[in-house]
């Protein structure tokens, strides 16, 4: 008599199911759990920056005060203003209730999806957006010329590049708050703190929370999987090449003067909202909304930094 096979066996016997889902979709971004977010009213967030300073001049006693000591100062807005982040979870009632017998939320396993999607659309908005409406702002779109390391086609990640970068963070009175990379530049990072006989412990800081990250100067660097390792050379695209670039800058105080922030009407939440739009009329279904009304924003031109042209 022929013992029981597998295949047969199988017919029988059930295989146990984990409960929940396992991420698969994983993209490393710290710097996105403490971005502060600013809450504005009307249409949009006017930031007014000093564009030139009205001269003045050393006179002598008696001396006639030029008109060119009488220049008044300048100043130039910018509008920092929400978009539109949205996506629908649809759920048909068949495949809720059926779930919902073996208990399994299908509806929230589909809405908690669709908004991990959205909040990685935002991460793929900061990192890589082009400003134009109704495109996210980025780094990338607000990072001002003026604010760029000494062009190069190419170079290799160095001490004296990072110093150079740091230098030009001066919204703080040259306090920066993060340095960001991707992480093919965090390698070559620790390349050179290897070269020194290892990560010194005073190099290792403690972000919000309790994670832990290598740092320069006691600058926290935030690893940002959403930056582009395409880029063409000064950062002049972010696609077309193998480049990258190096990120410092300040993260606003709440005052809106001072560096990076998200922002959000005020009279709604700057988080992901979920709303129940109700059932189709022509269709068993059941539809949920997901959004986000926000946007990235540089309060000031000197709070951000871009070293450009990174090939290692």
């Amino acid at each position: 008599m022929a013992t029981q096979t597998l295949a047969q066996a199988k017919l029988l016997i059930n295989n146990e199911i984990v409960r929940g889902v396992a991420e698969d979709f994983i993209s490393v971004n710290p710097i996105y759990d403490i971005l502060p977010f600013t809450g504005y009213d009307g249409q949009g967030l006017i930031v007014n920056r000093e564009l030139t300073l009205g001269p003045t001049e050393i006179a002598a006693v008696g001396a006639t005060i030029t008109s060119t000591a009488k220049t008044a100062s300048t100043f130039t807005q910018k509008v920092f203003k929400a978009t539109k982040l949205i996506g629908d979870a649809e759920m048909d009632g068949l495949v809720q209730a059926q779930s919902a017998s073996a208990g399994v939320d299908q509806t929230a396993l589909e809405i908690s999806l669709k908004a991990k999607s959205l909040g990685r659309l935002f991460q793929t908005g900061m990192a890589q957006g082009t400003g134009n409406a109704p495109q996210m702002n980025s780094f990338h779109s607000l990072c001002d010329a003026t604010q760029y390391t000494t062009a190069a086609t190419t170079q290799v990640l160095s001490f004296e590049l990072l110093d150079e970068l740091l230098d030009l963070v001066l919204a703080k009175d040259g306090e920066v708050d993060f340095i960001m990379m991707a992480a093919r530049t965090i390698r070559s990072y620790k390349v050179l703190l290897r070269s020194l006989g290892g990560t010194p412990a005073d190099w290792v800081v403690t972000l919000p929370g309790g994670r832990t990250t290598i740092s320069y100067e006691q600058i926290p660097i935030f690893r940002n999987d959403y930056l582009s390792v395409a880029e063409t050379a000064n950062g002049a695209a972010l696609t077309g090449a193998a480049l990258t670039s190096v990120w410092a800058g300040c993260f606003d105080d709440g005052s809106s003067k001072i560096g990076v922030a998200g922002v959000h009407p005020a009279s709604v939440p700057a988080g992901i909202m979920v709303e129940n739009v109700g059932a189709q009329e022509v269709k068993d279904v059941t539809i949920w909304r997901i959004k986000q009304y926000a946007n990235f924003a540089l309060f000031n031109r000197k709070g951000l930094a871009r070293l450009t042209s990174i090939s290692n």
